[in-house]
């Protein structure tokens, strides 16, 4: 997304009306979403489930006469940039990486939130979607979705267009739910000149949950005061001698 013109600081550049917006709520009130509120199944991000209930039933059910096909038909059709699709091959590059257990783990999220809701809907849900279909909105949902405070009420959106920002830190511009103006909006908090590309900030992450959730690492990951959010998990355990192991080495002896 390129600025046409120059925009100054504290101007809303982006304005989407609440009618354009995909709501936690209006998954829960689906067939399907009110089978899910009327159970007592346990799911791994409900919020996000109920967001991609509705993009995969409105899109099986309704098609091409939706109010969001358009929306629909820009979505990427595949998610060949996220790890959680990689095959075998491309999943070695990122041997001895603390990435591949958290892909597993994702895999597994995903798979088991897709049955869990089949066992409740077990006529109507593999109906609308396969696994694989959901694998793909979990992923969709995952790295488009605002939380977002709507009327007073804490919610979760997709928010057409919005979505198409690239990633910038320091941020450059914030987005809200303006009550008054009943719209999801994107203001600049430093001038940006024309042709120039209008960035969002997905927050202060490490590298590896950007390129899981997101697809992309940055390869110079430091805020401007030099702090690096990257993160390298360490597993610990015990030797059965009192000692700490850390990858096989014996750390601490008591």
């Amino acid at each position: 997304v390129h600025a046409t013109s120059p925009i100054p600081p504290q101007t809303v550049c982006v304005s989407i009306p609440k009618a354009c917006l995909i709501t936690v709520e209006m998954g829960q009130q689906t067939p399907i979403g009110k089978s899910i509120l009327h159970s007592d199944v346990e799911l791994d991000a409900p919020k996000h489930i109920f967001l991609m209930i509705y993009l995969l039933w409105d899109r099986k059910v309704n098609g091409s006469k939706s109010f969001f096909a358009p929306y629909y038909d820009i979505l990427p059709q595949t998610l060949r940039n996220m790890p959680i699709f990689w095959n075998a091959q491309e999943l070695q590059y990122l041997e001895g990486s603390h990435l591949l257990t958290q892909i597993n783990d994702r895999s597994d999220a995903i798979r088991e939130d897709y049955e869990r809701i089949c066992s409740i809907s077990p006529h109507h849900f593999p109906t609308i979607a396969s696994l694989e279909d959901f694998r793909w909105a979990r992923m969709i949902v995952c790295s488009r979705n605002f939380g977002l405070l709507i009327n007073g009420h804490r919610t979760s959106a997709l928010v057409p267009h919005a979505d198409m920002l690239n990633h910038h830190r320091p941020r450059e511009t914030k987005w809200t739910f303006c009550e008054e103006r009943q719209c999801f909006t994107i203001t600049t908090l430093q001038s940006i000149q024309a042709g120039c590309q209008v960035y969002d900030s997905y927050g202060q992450k490490c590298n590896h949950r950007f390129l899981l959730n997101y697809g992309f690492c940055v390869e110079r990951n430091v805020e401007v005061d030099g702090f690096c959010p990257n993160e390298v998990p360490l597993e610990l355990g015990l030797d059965g001698f009192g000692g700490v192991v850390l990858f096989g080495e014996n750390l601490l002896n008591e």
